[in-house]
């Protein structure tokens, strides 16, 4: 193994739009053989992102209101990497080898020490985890079987929500690991985890972020639970068996499909899930439970952000944004007898009755977060169609497996 390139930590913050292709071009990566060879290529691949990324944490909200005032950032981030890889490392190595093997070479390939990937994956967890965590009201997902689309079809469609300082790190990949099945779908660059995608046989994922109260047993972030998932399962009930026994951290509402038209909900929590059923041949999934066993792990729906979080969400109640897209989605696609592709992108774009783009519309424009990437995958095609940014102002882009 080649020894580590040292990382400087620039401070100046990069525009996203700097880099070339961003939002104009979505590249689809290919990587392929063992798990640590999977991972340098993605580390070469996106070496350039990874290494803005770390360059950056500094200038990350988030992270400057975690960082006690009392020290120097410099010194905050070499004791965050510690943590993060004494939290990580364990659990990953230990319940997901694999994984913990595309990590290392992520790390080889885009030349920084592992420790900085094990503080990438802790991003994941910091707004899931501890009681001081941040509560990103962000997602919005779409499920329907094909009772309810005008072709005959399972269609499965989210907007992927999240502060605006990660959206240059999208990474669109096929993997293909030996002796395991291929994956299609949507990460960030450091990351060894799926976020939204598909496998081989059609079996279909997407997570949106949710807010439980129970404390966490392991620290093995969620996507990578997703990644090994989609790597070793056929079927929505394989999925759902593997992702209620997996040893996690995260909280989540995942909507799960195959190409036999089986379609589910999964509400998740780091130590309990339950399962929700369609209603009226469609699922909706944004950010709180719906069922009543998973609302008793849940911050309460009274619940107002205080103390460090970002201004735009001060003395906003958790669950706004959540109930208010749901309530949307609803309206919409109530009105609908049949759902296609268009009536699908059409309500991915909406800007709510009035018309006025914010953190509380489907499609979301935020000072903090936003719609950063929107996706629609084709179970029964085995095909994904792919746009960056906000979806009212981009279009799709298809990919299949090679």
């Amino acid at each position: 193994m080649s020894s580590y390139i040292p990382l400087i930590i620039d401070y100046n913050p990069v525009d996203p739009e700097e880099i070339p292709g961003y939002l104009s071009t979505i590249n689809l990566e290919t990587f392929s053989g063992s798990h640590y060879e999977i991972g340098i290529q993605q580390g070469k691949a996106t070496r350039e992102l990874i290494h803005r990324a770390l360059g950056q944490i500094p200038s990350f909200e988030e992270v400057k209101l975690i960082k006690p005032s009392f020290l120097p950032m410099s010194l905050f981030l070499r004791l965050a990497k510690r943590r993060a890889t004494k939290l990580l490392r364990n659990d990953i190595f230990q319940y997901y080898p694999k994984q913990a093997e595309r990590l290392r070479g992520i790390a080889e390939g885009a030349g920084v020490d592992v420790s900085w990937m094990f503080f990438a994956q802790s991003m994941e967890l910091l707004v899931t985890v501890g009681p001081s965590s941040y509560r990103i009201p962000a997602c919005t997902s779409l499920g329907f079987n094909p009772q309810r689309t005008s072709t005959s079809e399972t269609i499965v469609a989210k907007n992927f929500d999240y502060p605006n300082h990660f959206s240059f790190l999208h990474l669109t990949c096929n993997t293909k690991p030996t002796g395991d099945y291929q994956t299609l779908g949507c990460t960030m660059a450091p990351l060894p985890g799926m976020i939204d995608g598909m496998n081989e046989h059609g079996l279909t994922i997407t997570y949106n972020l949710a807010f439980s109260t129970d404390e966490a047993k392991h620290f093995a972030p969620l996507s990578i639970a997703l990644q090994e998932m989609l790597e070793t399962c056929k079927s929505t009930d394989e999925a759902v068996e593997f992702l209620t026994n997996a040893k996690r951290a995260g909280s989540g509402l995942l909507m799960i499909a195959d190409a036999e038209c089986s379609i589910k909900a999964v509400e998740i929590s780091h130590n309990y899930a339950s399962t929700r059923n369609l209603v009226d041949d469609q699922i909706i999934n944004t950010n709180h439970y719906q069922t009543s066993e998973m609302q008793k792990h849940e911050i309460p729906h009274n619940a107002v952000l205080a103390g460090k979080v970002p201004k735009d969400w001060l003395g906003k109640r958790v669950h706004e944004s959540s109930e208010q897209r749901v309530k949307r989605a609803q309206e919409l696609l109530n009105s609908k007898d049949k759902m296609d592709e268009n009536e699908i992108a059409t309500v991915l774009r909406d800007h709510g009755q009035n018309n006025n783009p914010s953190n509380l519309t489907i499609c979301q424009h935020g000072g903090y977060t936003s719609t950063l990437r929107s996706v629609i995958f084709y179970p029964n095609r085995k095909t994904i169609k792919v746009l960056y940014g906000n979806p009212c102002q981009n279009e799709y882009v298809q990919f299949g497996f090679s």
